[in-house]
């Protein structure tokens, strides 16, 4: 939910991070649940880490329909992967240098989650890490609308520039959702998909590390 105040009291750009594979390392524990539902209705299961380039859009849904779980199943495999990765969600790892970065951005840019995880998910995990305060609204697949819709109410929740907003994401998906909504997309390829296949589709910026988008950043402020 977004905060009372809209107005983003001179803060410099508005930087919109997806979740999965930006902040939290999360492909791992994503694919062992995946495969522990396989083996719970006998459905095969021979995916690796690799076969995430193979999401389009980088969605649990999407990953159902290639592992083979049968669509009346995506439901409960949904329910699956939300009981297990919220109760296990202090088990899954921030990306080192991803606290540091949001601790420090947050005091000169607006910071906000756009994911397609549930909303409540992320805002208990970041919460757990004394971040919370760090993000100023979470955008989640509990409320309606893509991911480039909730970019474009960004923009209009914070009258933001589209030149001075970015969208961070770890997925072709997420370049695609940041052109959609207007806004300048930043890849990063220490998450779901590989640099490789990211720079194919030719994001603005495409970093390798947390560490040097926190330096892109920094350098906005100079």
């Amino acid at each position: 939910m977004a905060r009372p105040s809209m107005q983003r009291n001179g803060k410099d750009a508005l930087i919109l991070l997806d979740y999965d594979g930006v902040i939290v390392d999360s492909a791992q524990p994503v694919l062992d649940e995946t495969a522990a539902f396989c083996r719970m209705h006998g459905i095969a299961f021979n995916l690796s880490l690799s076969d995430f380039d193979r999401l389009n859009p980088a969605t649990f849904t999407m990953l159902a329909q290639v592992c083979g779980i049968p669509e009346p199943q995506h439901r409960d495999y949904g329910r699956y992967l939300f009981d297990t990765l919220q109760n296990g969600a202090r088990r899954i790892p921030l990306f080192s240098g991803i606290k540091d970065l949001l601790e420090d951005l947050c005091a000169n840019h607006t910071l906000c989650v756009v994911t397609a995880n549930h909303a409540d998910v992320v805002r208990t995990r970041l919460a757990h890490e004394g971040l919370r305060d760090c993000i100023d609204t979470y955008f989640g697949s509990n409320q309606p609308g893509t991911k480039a819709d909730h970019i474009r109410e960004a923009l209009s929740q914070y009258a933001a520039t589209p030149e001075r907003a970015w969208m961070v994401g770890d997925s072709v998906s997420d370049i695609e959702a940041a052109r959609g909504g207007g806004v300048n997309s930043i890849a990063v390829s220490w998450g779901w998909q590989s640099g490789a296949l990211l720079q194919q589709h030719e994001p603005d910026h495409l970093f390798d590390a947390p560490v040097d988008m926190h330096k892109f950043f920094k350098a906005l402020s100079d």
